[in-house]
């Protein structure tokens, strides 16, 4: 990790991020990272994080969790890096599995030089827009490999593409007798449990810092249409009871806010700290997104069950992210066994 940014620094680069967020048209990967130039940012978690929650408050449909995870790994593996502006995304999720990697079926055979993979990966996001995937697979009765795998090279392999909940493109795929050259394999063989073990928590502290940016986004909204709201001839926003609910809103996503830099911190830490402090974070992360998301989407009334409104558009994001990964019952489970 780079030295840490000072305050000013911090500030510069949110307001970069924020300005070109900002813009009237939709942001696209590769003019994002060139213009912003994030290359940096995709292995330093503060940077990360600081990214992550902008995109978050703006909604922006930006890959940059998964492809910060991917960089992330082939880094530790020692494996040829791509451009930034490239998209490269970790599939590791089954049909058949929770969230423990032990539940991973795909495998891998040796074939001459090479490799043959075969087995289903479920809801990848980006898989379609990917330049680079990265496969975990077994090459063994318990050993996991991660496997580097160009897409454009489709015999044996299905792609079916579709939207989740929140808009975000994601893909099924089924690897089917797929042959990939020996140099596909990065990092140890058989040594890839405990490199994924740390890419999620990494991927989930950004995915947290996202959060963090949408729960201030809903409360704005919110405080922006009681006050704008009139009932009974004054704003809405002026009754005690809603302003107590806009209160206990804005202490959840001040909770959300410290432990989402908390497990940002801890990514530095020994296994059991850091998976202690990103657990924890999304266990707050969690309940923030629910709370806030309803109570942003009740003072809205009617309207904020509508499509017209942003407001419901920014809830199923949050719901989304309460999910990747790991849902609230593995984390406090993880807690538990630490």
């Amino acid at each position: 990790m780079s030295a840490p940014l000072s305050e000013t620094e911090q500030t510069m680069l949110r307001d970069a991020v924020r300005a070109y967020l900002g813009r009237d048209e939709a942001p696209r990967w590769p003019d994002f990272a060139e213009r912003l130039g994030i290359d940096a940012a995709l292995l330093d978690a503060q940077q990360g994080a600081i990214i992550a929650e902008e995109i978050g408050r703006t909604r922006a449909h930006l890959p940059f969790a998964d492809v910060a995870t991917a960089a992330w790994l082939l880094d530790r593996c020692n494996a040829p890096a791509l451009p930034a502006t490239a998209i490269a995304t970790l599939a590791w999720a089954e049909p058949a599995m929770r969230y423990d990697f032990a539940g991973i079926e795909t495998h891998a055979r040796r074939d001459g030089d090479g490799w043959r993979l075969d087995g289903t990966k479920a809801v990848v996001g980006w898989a379609a827009e990917a330049d680079v995937l990265l496969v975990a697979a077994h090459t063994g009765a318990d050993a996991l490999s991660l496997f580097r795998i160009d897409p454009a090279r489709t015999e044996g392999l299905r792609l079916s593409p579709y939207r989740t909940i929140d808009s975000h493109p994601a893909a099924d795929l089924v690897f089917e007798n797929h042959a990939l050259p020996a140099d596909a394999l990065i990092g140890p063989e058989g040594g890839a449990l405990d490199l994924l073990e740390e890419a999620r928590d990494r991927a989930l502290a950004l995915l947290a810092a996202e959060a963090v940016g949408l729960l201030d986004n809903l409360l704005e909204q919110t405080i922006a249409y009681t006050g704008q709201r009139r009932q009974f001839g004054q704003p809405i926003a002026g009754f005690q009871a809603l302003q107590h609910r806009m209160v206990d809103m804005y202490l959840e996503c001040e909770l959300a806010r410290s432990s989402a830099w908390l497990a940002v911190e801890a990514l530095g830490e020994a296994a059991p700290e850091r998976a202690r402090a990103v657990s924890s974070a999304m266990v707050n992360v969690a309940r923030a997104c629910r709370f806030v998301g309803q109570q942003a989407i009740q003072l809205h009334g009617g309207m904020g069950m509508t499509d017209e409104l942003p407001v419901g558009h920014y809830v199923k994001r949050a719901m989304a992210i309460e999910v990747l990964w790991a849902d609230s019952d593995w984390h406090l489970a993880r807690i538990a066994g630490i």
